[in-house]
């Protein structure tokens, strides 16, 4: 009986130990970086190359960005005339203007259009503003002709 006790002490123990540890998550990220501005544009340019829309709106706070539901329609016209896409964003200059932070990135982009004509090719210098809007998100981009065939 004595061993008994002694094994229900230890796992009562044992998992008084674990659960705190394993409840506890990382808390969303408060300060904006190089690692949070890459994360972002890493999110980005693999929702564009899986073609997944609804991935690539999902970085975008539409209510707050200026003319959303005019950007999210562009997209969807985007998406809806390639077939492919490839990217590659190089992140440049992040500047912090009170709670809005302004990312440059230096955008190359290849979007094979569903009509079979020429590939378009794009590059560009894109200036991201991002927001903590419960976890950083991009609420507004320029230009925004950059996600569009020509």
């Amino acid at each position: 009986m004595r061993n008994a006790s002694r094994g229900v002490m230890l796992a009562a123990l044992f998992f008084a130990v674990l659960s705190p540890a394993q409840s506890k998550q990382a808390p969303p990220q408060t300060v904006f970086d190089e690692k949070a501005a890459s994360q972002m544009l890493l999110q980005l340019s693999e929702a564009l190359q899986g073609h997944s829309q609804k991935q690539f709106l999902a970085l975008f706070d539409l209510e707050r960005m200026k003319d959303g539901a005019l950007f999210k329609q562009q997209i969807s016209s985007f998406y809806s005339q390639t077939e492919s896409i490839r990217v590659h964003m190089n992140l440049g200059e992040i500047t912090i203007e009170g709670e809005n932070v302004t990312v440059s990135v230096d955008a190359e982009m290849e979007a094979e259009p569903r009509n079979g004509g020429p590939i378009a090719r794009q590059n560009e210098i894109i200036t991201f503003t991002v927001a903590n809007t419960g976890g950083w998100k991009f609420i507004d981009v320029q230009p925004r002709s950059f996600f569009s065939l020509p």
